[in-house]
């Protein structure tokens, strides 16, 4: 074994061993790949960032900015709340409709996007069904990883491996070249999730809307613990058409409906004669006691305190804080003088001063300098409200996702994905160039200002694809991927369909601990290796690396989806491993089944 091989073997197991334990951070690692190829010889100076300048880096970029236009303009939230719809109080429709469709949408769009826009719809429907939230995250995401074979573009792995094929072979994939293949794997990861995968992940406790579940800080700042509450209407409620006077909220229960929150609407100040409908958040005033009996008698919904923002939303309202700073406009002027709710949305719900919180009249209470205000309603309205010289942020909502003033631009932000995708599939144009065009298109538009372009690309993406692709080129050079290669041809007795099934099962192991970006970036020179070796269709094996760096579900660093999920779902190492298990075998089946059927040996 020459010095070279040595070497970058050595690269190779700092790189999975740094990967596995965490001992330098995963975005940091690949940073130093470079490094380490120019310093052992492997690679040269110059060639060793000509990753950043390939078709897959640029595609990637530009998907990322394509996806934010799709977001921003609400087409996404649009899908993700059609769930609702699709549904209904089934939980086996929840389970069946949350993996298929994100499942379908991961095929075009960024896997990360889909995934964070898919979560809080599906824990909101699975904390009002009663269902684990456990027994729905992980498989979401194994939809969409598997999804994202579909096409080309739907994930990153998939063009870095079709980037290293045409570099190697002068010829690579075409769009919908995958859709057999990833159609059949999406139908069997959604049926292995639904019939028997989400049995295998915990049952933690989803809530009941018990009060304990969430305290938020400024509950307690605030002094409303176990006086503030949270509910929802649902679809079938005795309460929809009733206004809150028919409800007899003060009457019958001694209640105080403090806001009403409906999504994309404005309210009006006299709340008691609003009609409520299927949808509407309540927030409620008033004793625990009666307000559970309240939710009984109206078929009502209670979900808890009211949430500050978060990252994954459960609820579609949400608390946020603002002060009044010096010479503000509004001192010595109530809320209610300065028509607060009708400009706003929002409902001023306490008011802070001099270190006591006042809980009532707060529309009311003239305003000083200083006083922090206490302020709920529907997330797009918090995400969109601006404090200007009035107020100041105390606790700021995250940016709305997608601006009420953005979503007519909709209709224009599908037609440009359609003509990336219609550009690339026709081959009209480059898939890269395709893409490139489809980001600028967003920009001219005026969906996306150009200072987004930059905001909306995951930059540890870019880098992690920029530096790990002179790996390869480091295998190939220093004879290891022949060598890998070799050993594969012998463990099998030359047999293509056992080089077929080890170059997958190899995928499949890189791709647990590591980022299933470095699986393919190492294991494509060795299934191109193989090909060229047996002189059989490179394709074949290239498709293995493919489907096996996507069946990241057995560990969660695989994916920085599967990671993501590990804390909001309370997933253990032995949850992925159960879950996984099953599921990466019945992979494993159709790349020997489907692979040598759809590109032939």
């Amino acid at each position: 074994m020459n010095i070279d091989i040595i070497q970058i073997t050595i690269i190779l197991a700092a790189v999975i061993i740094f990967f596995v334990t965490g001992w330098i951070r995963m975005d940091i690692v690949p940073l130093l790949i470079p490094f380490a190829l120019v310093v052992t010889g492997l690679v040269s100076a110059e060639e060793v960032f000509l990753g950043f300048s390939s078709s897959a880096v640029i595609t990637v970029a530009s998907l990322f900015v394509i996806t934010t236009g799709l977001v921003r303009s609400g087409v996404v939230n649009r899908v993700a709340d059609s769930l609702n719809r699709l549904t209904g109080t089934s939980d086996l429709r929840l389970m069946l409709a949350g993996t298929a469709l994100p499942g379908i949408v991961a095929g075009f769009i960024i896997v990360t996007a889909t995934v964070l826009f898919f979560i809080p719809t599906l824990m909101r429907m699975a904390f009002q069904a009663g269902l684990s939230r456990s027994r729905l995250l992980l498989p979401l995401v194994s939809s969409c990883l598997l999804g994202a074979n579909l096409t080309l573009i739907g994930a990153s792995h998939n063009l870095v491996v079709n980037s290293l094929l045409e570099e190697y072979m002068g010829y690579g994939f075409a769009f919908f070249e995958f859709m057999p293949l990833g159609a059949i794997l999406l139908l069997v990861g959604v049926f292995y999730s639904v019939f028997l995968g989400w049995r295998l992940l915990p049952a933690e406790d989803p809530g009941n809307g018990s009060p304990d579940s969430a305290r938020p800080d400024l509950i307690e700042t605030y002094d409303l613990v176990d006086r503030l509450w949270e509910v929802w209407v649902q679809d079938q409620s005795p309460a929809v058409g009733k206004t809150i006077r028919d409800m007899g909220l003060g009457e019958r229960f001694g209640l105080c409906v403090v806001a009403v929150v409906r999504s994309d609407y404005q309210l009006p100040v006299d709340q008691t004669e609003l009609r409520i409908q299927p949808g509407d958040v309540l927030l409620v005033l008033g004793s625990e006691n009666r307000l559970i009996e309240l939710v009984e008698k109206e078929g009502l919904f209670l979900a808890g305190h009211p949430r500050e923002q978060k990252r994954l939303p459960l609820s579609t309202a949400e608390m946020v804080e603002v002060v009044v700073p010096p010479r503000s406009p509004v001192i010595g002027r109530t809320l209610t003088e300065i028509d607060f709710r009708e400009n706003t949305g929002l409902s001023g719900i306490a008011l802070w001063r001099n270190g006591t919180p006042y809980r009532t009249d707060v529309g009311h209470i003239p305003l000083q300098e200083g006083d922090g205000l206490l302020l709920f309603g529907d997330r797009t309205k918090t995400r969109s409200f601006k404090p200007g010289e009035k107020f100041r942020w105390l606790h700021a909502p995250r940016r709305e996702e997608a601006p009420p003033e953005l979503r007519s631009y909709g209709p224009y932000a599908i037609l440009i994905l359609l003509l990336v995708i219609l550009s690339a599939a026709l081959n009209w144009l480059p898939v890269a160039v395709a893409a490139v065009t489809g980001a600028a298109c967003m920009v001219l538009i005026g969906l996306l200002k150009p200072r987004e372009i930059y905001e909306s690309i995951e930059w540890r993406a870019i880098i992690l694809i920029g530096c790990l692709y002179p790996l390869g080129l480091g295998l190939q050079n220093s004879g290891a991927s022949s060598l890998l290669a070799n050993i594969l041809l012998v463990a099998s007795n030359n047999n293509p369909l056992l080089v077929l099934a080890l170059i997958a099962l190899v995928s499949i192991l890189l791709t647990q601990p590591m980022h299933n970006v470095a699986a393919a970036v190492i294991m494509t020179p060795v299934a191109l290796n193989a090909a060229q070796t047996l002189a059989v269709n490179p394709k074949t094996f290239v498709m293995a690396v493919v489907v096996g760096a996507s069946a990241a579900f057995m560990m969660p660093m695989g994916h920085p989806m599967t990671l993501l999920v590990q804390k909001t779902g309370s997933y253990r190492a032995i949850d992925y491993l159960k879950y996984g298990a099953g599921l990466t075998l019945l992979v494993f089946v159709v790349i020997m089944i489907v692979v040598p059927l759809v590109w032939p040996f």
